[in-house]
């Protein structure tokens, strides 16, 4: 469903769809394929039927979005780094101006600069009105990252909470086979209640001082 509607009923507008939600993949190399990274990031917008110079204004401003200067238009995505790869992957989407982002492992195999980075970037897209879905088995990033969760068991949501109520959850946790966090079990071992105000309290002051480079 979206927008409460049922996306596979008789008559509905895939295509329509498809320009108001954006999907990067978990390995954006699947979704890269162009010659050069400014046709790639080109493609989406003149699906949606643009011209060749509002396809280009809207590739050009998607990659500076996300931090590619021009130095990059013409290099081959498939020469970039992992990184890189997964910026120009997130520039396709975001030309085509999508309400809605979902992100399969945003931050698979990045060291920790470009985790930040990518979530960071994501943070202010998010600021900025875009409504950001990752799937993650990160619990740290979802522990940083998000203020609501998603949890599924069998195919089925069983919790719909913040990401500090999930993981100090014993029951949810064992449920879904999560990893408790070591936040949880110090609070508890310390006597600290409720433990998710503990667990908040200690991720918010972790990025503040991480943020001022202490």
């Amino acid at each position: 469903y979206y927008n409460e509607e049922n996306i596979y009923s008789q008559g509905y507008d895939m295509k329509q769809l498809r320009s108001k939600v954006g999907l990067v993949f978990q390995y954006p190399e699947h979704q890269l394929f162009e010659v050069d990274v400014l046709t790639d990031v080109c493609f989406g917008p003149k699906n949606q039927g643009l011209s060749r110079e509002e396809a280009e204004a809207r590739a050009k401003k998607a990659l500076e979005q996300v931090g590619l200067d021009p130095s990059y238009y013409k290099q081959s995505p498939f020469e970039l780094s992992g990184g890189q790869k997964r910026r120009v992957a997130i520039a396709g989407v975001l030309a085509m101006e999508p309400e809605v982002l979902i992100l399969d492992e945003p931050t698979a195999g990045q060291d920790f600069h470009h985790y930040t980075e990518i979530m960071e970037f994501l943070r202010k897209l998010n600021e900025e009105g875009v409504t950001v879905v990752m799937i993650t088995h990160d619990m740290h990033l979802m522990l940083e990252y998000t203020p609501r969760a998603l949890v599924f068991a069998d195919g089925r949501l069983i919790a719909d909470d913040s990401a500090a109520a999930v993981l100090c959850n014993q029951e949810l946790v064992e449920r879904a086979a999560l990893k408790e966090t070591s936040l949880f079990t110090l609070a508890n071992r310390a006597g600290i209640t409720p433990p998710e105000a503990f667990v908040e309290c200690f991720i918010k002051e972790d990025r503040e001082v991480r943020s001022h480079g202490r």
